[in-house]
């Protein structure tokens, strides 16, 4: 259900990422049986979740927008199934890009390596399109998370069809203080913020994601649980932003766009 970026290519190639991804998966496999009902509404969050971060060139991001869009229309001409993403863009800098993959298990987000192979042969204009995007990068990151299952959220609302925005907060945990990290938000996680917790599964790296329904809904969203904020000596920098959805750079799944209220407007591409 998502689109390879050339940094999410990067991520499937490696083999100890595989490995570790899976060992992450039998881990937190195990969710509660409320919260996998949950999962099966559409744009429930989703189990797996690739953060891809783009920051783009200077002077590019108009261009960026334009061919960005053009590849979504590509994709939905061929019919490509199974590749799905979300594009957003910062708030503050049209450079800083960030994608949302979304995949039910990380082997389902692993084998869209295999089904690239056959589609970018069946339809090359997509990764020479692909190829002419990346020259207007300038760094990339990619991470691959699985939700916490084994905390309880507050909000049983939280929908990622529905959003327009989004509050995100990368946490990267000292080595060894995982534990005390997630029960400080397991202690928050009654609050009515709409956050969800992801792990990485290579790296002591923790995402609160809280989809809002719109921009103005992060003025009264506290992106970072108070207990979380308190904490010493246990993550070494945090870091929150906020991004607006661009539905014209974004190949929506059907199910979010049947999601979706009807009056929800598009959201503007930044200039």
């Amino acid at each position: 259900m998502f689109r390879l970026t050339v940094a999410v290519v990067v991520s499937l190639a490696a083999s100890a990422s595989i490995a570790t991804a899976r060992t992450a998966a039998l881990r937190y496999g195990q969710a509660r049986s409320e919260q996998s009902r949950d999962a099966k509404r559409p744009g429930a969050p989703p189990p797996v979740l690739n953060v891809v971060h783009h920051k783009l060139k200077r002077g590019t991001p108009s261009n960026y927008q334009t061919l960005e869009a053009t590849i979504v229309g590509a994709y939905e001409r061929a019919k490509v199934p199974r590749f799905y993403w979300l594009t957003f863009q910062s708030t503050k800098d049209p450079r800083d890009v960030l994608y949302l993959n979304l995949a039910n298990t990380v082997d389902e987000f692993h084998s869209l390596a295999d089904s690239w192979q056959t589609v970018s042969a069946a339809h090359p204009e997509l990764p020479r399109m692909q190829q002419r995007l990346e020259k207007l990068i300038e760094s990339q990151s990619s991470t691959l998370t699985m939700r916490r299952d084994d905390i309880e959220y507050g909000r049983a609302d939280v929908d990622f069809a529905s959003m327009r925005a989004m509050l995100v907060t990368t946490v990267h945990v000292t080595a060894g203080h995982e534990g005390r990290f997630v029960e400080a938000v397991r202690r928050a996680s009654g609050s009515h913020a709409p956050w969800v917790l992801y792990e990485a599964t290579d790296e002591s790296t923790f995402v609160l994601v809280a989809p809002l329904k719109s921009r103005a809904e992060a003025k009264r969203t506290a992106p970072v649980p108070r207990a979380v904020k308190s904490l010493k000596g246990v993550y070494r920098d945090i870091n929150t932003r906020l991004y607006a959805l661009a539905p014209p750079m974004s190949r929506i799944p059907e199910a979010f766009g049947q999601a979706r209220p009807r009056s929800a407007s598009p959201v503007p591409r930044t200039p």
